[in-house]
Order: C-alpha cells, then sequence, then structure tokens
C-alpha cells in the first residue's frame, strides 16, 4: 500500500514510517520542518507546509497515495502558548486541505480536546474547557475532529502521552526533560505540585497501534498506555532508571526534585489538567493484542538518544559540517517550483 505521512519529520510521524516500511508499505511524506529533524525521516519526503495546497496537490499527484496518517501540526504547550492564534490557524487549515483529496486516513487528535476532569475519559465523555489560552490547541483538534466526522474514509485518534526516543523537550514535554536533566545530574524540574496524574505509552507501540487500525472500522479511539502514575512517580522512575543503567552520581535524595510554580514558567493562559487517564477498552476491542513495552525501556531508550545526538552535536562542533548525521541521505520529492 503506498502510505503518505503529513509531520513525517516529527517524533511520532517518523516512528509511524519505520513501521509501516518495515510492513512493505510504501512510504513518503511532508514537513515543513518547523520542529521536526530531517535526520528522523527514513522515506522520501517534501518539504512543505500542509498549509500549502499546491505543494500538496503536487504531493498527492505525483506518490498516489491509498492512505493518509495526517500528524502534522503546531504542537507544544509553550509554542502553543507563545500564539495560539498561529496555533488554530495552522491546525484546522491543514486539517482542512488534507482532508479535500478524498483519500481515506486517520487524523491524530489529542487527549487535549476532553479539557478540564477527574475521571477516566471514554470517547464518548463530556468535553470541558475554560477561556484560557492554554485549551487553544484542544479546540482547533476538536474541529478537525468535527471535519472528519464529515469526510468518508476518515477516523480520528486521541493521543495520551506518547513518549520515547525522538521526543523533544523545547515545547514542554515532560520525559525527555526529565531524562536530560538525570543524564546531566540536575535537578528534576516539575511543575506544581508533581501531583498530576498521567499514563504514559511508547511511541513504538504507538506506531504499531496506528499501522493495526488501518484496516479497522471505528470513529474515535483513545490511544495510550495503562500505567496510571504522577508525575512526582515519573520523575522518580527517571532517576531510578538513569541511576542504575548509567551509574550516574545523582544529588541527595532530598534535592532530586525541584517544584516550580505554573505562573513562573507559563502565561496567565495556562491552565493545568490535574487528571488524565484513558479508557482503553474501545482500542483493546480493535486490537489482536495491545503492545506495552516498559517504562524503564522507553525511558533508558530515550537516554540513549538523547547521548547519542549529543555526541554526533559534540563531533559536529569539534569537526564542522563533514560529520555524517544520518546513515544515508533522504531523498526528497522535488520539482523546480510548486505553484
Amino acid at each position: 500500500m503506498r502510505v503518505f505521512i503529513t509531520g513525517v519529520a516529527g517524533f511520532i510521524g517518523s516512528h509511524l514510517a519505520e513501521r509501516l516500511i518495515s510492513q512493505g508499505h510504501l512510504v513518503f511524506g511532508i514537513d515543513n520542518l518547523s520542529s521536526g529533524k530531517e535526520s528522523n525521516i527514513p522515506c522520501r519526503f517534501l518539504r512543505y507546509d500542509c498549509r500549502n495546497k499546491s505543494a500538496l496537490r503536487f504531493a498527492i499527484n505525483e506518490i498516489k497515495p491509498d492512505y493518509i496518517y495526517h500528524l502534522a501540526a503546531t504542537v507544544g504547550v509553550k509554542r502553543v502558548l507563545d500564539n495560539p492564534k498561529e496555533c488554530i490557524e495552522n491546525n484546522i487549515e491543514s486539517t482542512r486541505n488534507i482532508l479535500e483529496f478524498g483519500i481515506p486516513g486517520i487524523f491524530a487528535s489529542t487527549s487535549e480536546v476532553y479539557g478540564k476532569t477527574d475521571k477516566i475519559l471514554s470517547e464518548d465523555a463530556p468535553l470541558i474547557y475554560s477561556s484560557k489560552s492554554r485549551w487553544s490547541y484542544a479546540a482547533s483538534k476538536l474541529i478537525g475532529e468535527y471535519l472528519v466526522q464529515q469526510t468518508n474514509g476518515w477516523k480520528s485518534v486521541r493521543f495520551f502521552n506518547v513518549v520515547g526516543p525522538r521526543q523533544s523537550g523545547s515545547y514542554g514535554a515532560v520525559m525527555p526533560t526529565f531524562v536530560k536533566q538525570a543524564l546531566d545530574n540536575q535537578q528534576l524540574t516539575v511543575y506544581g505540585n508533581g501531583k498530576q496524574v498521567r499514563t504514559f505509552i511508547d511511541v513504538r507501540d504507538c506506531a504499531e497501534i496506528l499501522d493495526m487500525l488501518m484496516m479497522k472500522e471505528f470513529d474515535v479511539v483513545n490511544i495510550g498506555g495503562n500505567n496510571i502514575l504522577s508525575i512526582n512517580d515519573l520523575a522518580s522512575n527517571v532517576l531510578e532508571a538513569i541511576g542504575r543503567d548509567y551509574g550516574q552520581i545523582l544529588l541527595p535524595r532530598q534535592a532530586r526534585i525541584e517544584n516550580i510554580a505554573y505562573h513562573k514558567v507559563y502565561t496567565d493562559g495556562f491552565e493545568e489538567c490535574l487528571y488524565r487517564v484513558p479508557d482503553l477498552n474501545k482500542l483493546q476491542s480493535l486490537l489482536p493484542v495491545m503492545p506495552m513495552t516498559s517504562l524503564s525501556k522507553t525511558i533508558l531508550d530515550l537516554a540513549a538518544h538523547i547521548k547519542k545526538e549529543e555526541n554526533t552535536n559534540e563531533q559536529v562542533r569539534q569537526h564542522g559540517s563533514d560529520v555524517q548525521r544520518s546513515e544515508t541521505p533522504i531523498p526528497r520529492l522535488t520539482r523546480a517550483a510548486v505553484r
């Protein structure tokens, strides 16, 4: 099958591309590299924004995909709070453009659409928001879901805290931030009191699930892990895993975690959700088996990736651009001009 992935250079998109290629699919992608990295991409791709209709039309006409995974979006709490209007416009416009081609696919939504809650979240749970700009990302994704509902052959998945190798802490993701701090023997910075409850799913499990869902019939489904823990618990898991496998001389226990008030980190538009746990019954009914990588393996694989990137960056700093950042150059879909 010929598959087209938007956001292919991103954290989830690149792992999905690898998974689909391993299963014998012919994979192509598009990414503007605003947050993803070209070195992540294992397939041919076009470097353009999904809001560029001409670029999309060119890609679709050249590739003639049988299926689309629409993952491209403005993501990250910091980016959303810095420019909520840009987030809304980008996410809605890119989704509308992709759906216009009439090719079946999966739309990447988010657990953020549930808003503020203290309940385990099934797909039909009520959605509760406030007027804080923090929810602009959620609102843009919910509109995307409504557009998908009106488009034949499309369905939505709601991600709950996907984590693992290639994830960046630059835009507020908690696990890569913790892992990097632990590797550097620094305090782990926990925003708020650390009692916020989450689940976490390895990105490779997520990619496998997305592959298995391609031919399944559903409207919307949660994708998440079943390891329910607080952010303080996550910090402790990271410290334990890094301390055990990297032999770090960690700070004294009482000094390992620093709690920082939200107002010192985010703007007034921020509002925290203290409990976000998915009901996975619907997902489990769709799959023959639920892949579940252990949290410790995810942490250590992310740590190995961070160390590898640091080593490569250091070589580049010392020796310049002669250092090869990826094993093989990735061919792009190109033409002289996209009009």
